[in-house]
């Protein structure tokens, strides 16, 4: 589950987002599996053992979330988690006399069902009332909703899974003495229970399958919290089916299940970079060889951030009650002194790395000081040399062994932070960072690309294309087959130019709520409708032989609107920008929040006869250029395109072969920028930059096939990271309120079989009774005080609370003993193994061994 759970963030494989949401739905499921049977088995409430398990789920969150300057519902994974073992160590906290009675424990988890129906699955308001007062409304890292709605987005999908983990649990010892009777029995009545159990379980697995987890990714996740759990106890029959199935598993799954918590948070950081956003990259141009150093990297690291976790809880938060709360009360105080620190010196800008250096050996040695002072007597005098590894004389130095473990590790402490910071530096100076929108600096770059011909825009591609072309990557990206793409070039990396291809999701976004103008000629007119495509608009610019040509056109794609103005003279491009700069003026507010003019090929082909005419251009263009920069002024951005590479053979009339070649383009090209055109734009797109290349494909001297502009579009796209700002809070953001994924009827549905899974004793909530047609002697009713009294008595738990007509016969006693002391055994086994913690915790079980 975790490598298919990583594969899909790493090549954000969207199509198995389905079965990502199944493998979650086991994880929570785990959650209610193991620490029901834990406060079962153990009987611990302490409030050390509550502690100790949120410092597992927990602290390496929050030490990302106080170093990263993160959000802790950007992990959502571990809130998650820790919310749904809270609420297992309430259900069994309050009323846990009851945990020992045949009833009294499902009655009080039938009250839970209750409540979770009431505040998921029925729209009363009743989550918003209880998490109001630790949630907001606003937008932020890891909740561009709101965490409110975040919140009750990541519950909602998986709300049922931890409580049918409780269910099943409750009912273990039952489902293993179901499968032991079953098995008892001669080898055709044992398989004919199986199979038609097996058979049921496999008709819902189908339907499933066909149904709803066929379903577009967001029809889906209504879907999850109700058929989730259908894969899930499939699985587990038919992994647990034989006595041979049962007693193998693979001791890697076990081990790589440890660390499952650490894998998760990590990759946001080393596996991947940008939060999960982006893919970090030790080695340019060759993708595989980097996600294999890079995985070696991070599967090392995550399994010594586990160690260290596991060993700092066992150091800070022992067992002893006293010393527990003395280590909680110190970190906390030590946590929020160097947290205050930090943001003192934040808000007076003293944040250098030479001032992070000194800040931390400064601390770091106070803090390493104090925790001497209060330790060093006690370590000092349980050093000895009489034990077998100081047999040696020369070992029996006792004061040479405690001036080295003095001395020693704030040596090594600095000699590690003086590296870490000389490396820190060095990526800061060569660019490593996280991946943010471009700075204007990027601007002389953005133009720098060429096309290059390629099979396909794969990883394989992408390499090839940095070793050998030395491009960064792709703007445009075709089928499989030989194809034209452009690329941008590589630019150095302290730039932080990292051009990326645009999607119609990035685009509608930044550009929400804000109107942008294409004004000009047909050139400009293809870049405005290849500049629709990239918004989504997939009909844009489509030839229509019988539509207008020369004519404005307006598109609205969610809350963008994009115009184009035919303006294909320089006198008409004046008219139409005095009009804005007067509407501006009179109205007090920006028509649009950005300009892209373009022009210069009509002038040239029907105003540039003689010297009068050349004249009246010169002067038409100075106003044009004084019409931008009150433009500018008023803070509305102008860009500037121009006019692309001309292929003189294919011009079609005798009028364009004498006037409108590309040498007569580049003519007017330089006249704009010795008029100030250029100078006065606030990005110039470079015309020549995505055509020149192409240009024996200009089928009309003029024009280019769509993909052609589609560069271009992409190159202008790119340019508005500087040229158009997110804007904060420019538009009055509204939070989707809790309750739109409330489902009231599935939800009964659900509530029907959490009952049937309580109350009839069945951990495959009713499955189990379709075999008990055929085979009589394994009801799962009568077989609770079978299951459960000789666990209670190995185990040494309470004795059951039961009625006294459920009391076993000298028989069955017989065969109770003879059924399930193998049983009993492997749930003794589980006890000792619940007593080291870091195996018990459900996040670091493999579903195998959790099952098995």
């Amino acid at each position: 589950m975790q490598f298919v759970f990583l594969i899909y963030h790493y090549y954000h494989a969207e199509e198995v987002y389905n079965s990502i949401r199944i493998m979650i739905t086991c994880y929570v499921w785990m959650t209610g599996f193991g620490n029901f049977s834990f406060f079962y088995l153990k009987n611990d409430f302490s409030f050390v053992r509550v502690v100790q398990m949120l410092w597992r789920l927990n602290f390496l969150v929050i030490f990302l979330c106080l170093s990263q300057g993160t959000t802790y519902i950007l992990y959502y994974i571990c809130p998650l988690h820790t919310y749904y073992f809270l609420m297992v160590y309430v259900t069994m906290r309050v009323g846990k006399r009851l945990n020992y009675s045949k009833f009294g424990l499902r009655i009080k988890l039938a009250i839970v069902a209750l409540l979770i129906y009431l505040i998921w699955d029925v729209d009363l308001g009743l989550f918003k009332v209880i998490h109001y007062p630790f949630l907001g409304s606003k937008p932020t890292l890891g909740a561009t909703n709101g965490t409110q709605w975040e919140w009750y987005f990541r519950t909602s999908l998986d709300h049922w899974s931890t409580f049918l983990g409780m269910i099943f649990a409750a009912n273990y010892p039952i489902v293993s003495l179901f499968y032991r009777k079953l098995e008892a029995m001669s080898w055709s009545k044992c398989w004919l229970g199986k199979g038609c159990m097996g058979a049921s379980i496999m008709i819902a697995f189908v339907v499933w399958v066909r149904g709803p987890f066929l379903l577009d990714k967001f029809d889906y996740n209504v879907t999850n919290p109700y058929f989730g759990f259908v894969p899930l106890i499939t699985y587990i029959y038919f992994r647990n089916l034989t006595p041979g199935l049962r007693s193998h598993s693979l001791k890697v799954l076990h081990e790589i299940g440890k660390t499952t918590l650490e894998t998760y948070l990590m990759q946001h950081h080393i596996w991947l970079a940008s939060n999960a956003k982006t893919l970090l990259v030790l080695i340019p141009g060759w993708p595989k060889i980097n996600m294999v150093v890079v995985t070696i990297i991070y599967f090392t690291l995550s399994r010594k951030l586990y160690k260290i976790t596991i060993f700092l809880r066992g150091m800070l938060l022992p067992n002893d009650s006293k010393s527990c709360v003395q280590s909680l009360v110190a970190m906390s105080f030590s946590v929020m002194f160097f947290y205050s620190m930090a943001h003192y010196f934040y808000m007076v800008g003293f944040v250098g790395l030479k001032a992070v250096a000194m800040v931390s050996i400064m601390c770091g040695g106070f803090l390493y000081v104090v925790v001497m002072d209060k330790t060093w007597e006690s370590y000092s005098s349980s050093q000895s040399c009489d034990d077998e590894t100081h047999r040696q004389p020369r070992y029996c130095s006792k004061d040479k062994i405690l001036k080295v473990s003095k001395f020693l590790p704030p040596i090594a402490g600095g000699m590690v932070l003086l590296i870490v910071g000389v490396v820190w530096q060095r990526l800061a100076i060569v660019g490593g960072a996280r991946v943010g929108p471009l700075h204007q600096r990027c601007e002389t770059h953005v133009n720098n690309g060429h096309w290059i011909s390629v099979d396909g825009c794969n990883e394989v591609v992408r390499g090839e294309a940095y070793r050998n072309e030395a491009i960064q990557n792709f703007a445009t990206c075709g089928s499989a087959g030989a194809t034209y793409m452009w690329g941008w070039e590589v630019s150095k990396s302290s730039l932080r130019c990292r051009f990326t291809q645009r999607n119609p999701r990035q685009l509608t976004k930044s550009l929400s709520h804000r109107r942008i103008g294409f004004v000009g000629d047909s050139m400009t007119r293809n870049l405005y409708h290849a500049f629709s495509r990239l918004l989504g608009i997939k009909d844009a610019g489509l030839y229509d032989a019988n539509g207008p040509k020369h004519s404005n056109i307006t598109r609205t794609v969610d809350h963008t609107l994009i115009d184009f103005i035919w303006a294909p003279f320089a006198t008409d491009q004046v008219g139409i920008m005095n009009g804005m700069n007067e509407d501006d003026r009179k109205w007090d507010k920006h028509s649009y929040d950005l300009i892209l003019i373009g022009g210069g090929a009509w002038d040239r082909l029907h105003r540039f006869g003689n010297d009068e005419e050349i004249s009246a251009i010169g002067q038409t263009v100075s106003e044009l250029v004084e019409n931008m920069k009150m433009m500018k002024k008023s803070g509305v951005p102008v860009v500037w395109i121009t006019p692309t590479t001309i292929n003189t053979p294919a011009l079609n009339t005798p009028e364009k072969r004498d006037h409108m070649t590309e040498e007569d383009m580049n003519d007017m090209r330089s006249i704009y920028e010795q008029l100030g055109v250029t100078q006065t734009a606030s990005f110039v797109l470079n015309g020549p930059s995505f055509s020149a290349e192409r240009v024996h494909e200009s089928f009309d001297g003029v024009h280019y096939p769509p993909d052609v502009y589609g560069a271009g579009a992409q190159i202008f796209a790119n340019s508005l990271d500087w040229l158009l700002p997110e804007k904060q809070g420019a538009v009055k953001f509204v939070s989707p309120e809790p309750g739109k994924m409330a489902r009231p009827v599935l939800g009964f549905m659900m509530l029907c079989l959490c009952f049937i899974g309580l109350f009839c004793f069945d951990g495959f909530f009713g499955f189990s009774y379709v075999a008990c047609l055929f085979i009589k002697g394994i009801l799962p009713s009568e077989l609770y005080l079978e299951a459960f009294s000789l666990l209670h008595e190995k185990c040494e738990l309470p004795p059951l609370n039961v009625p006294p007509r459920l009391s076993l016969g000298a028989n069955e006693n017989v065969f109770v003993k003879k059924e399930i002391a193998s049983f009993s055994q492997k749930m003794t086994r589980r006890k000792k193994m619940t007593v080291n913690h870091d195996e018990a915790e459900p996040l670091n079980h493999g579903i195998e061994n959790n099952i098995a």
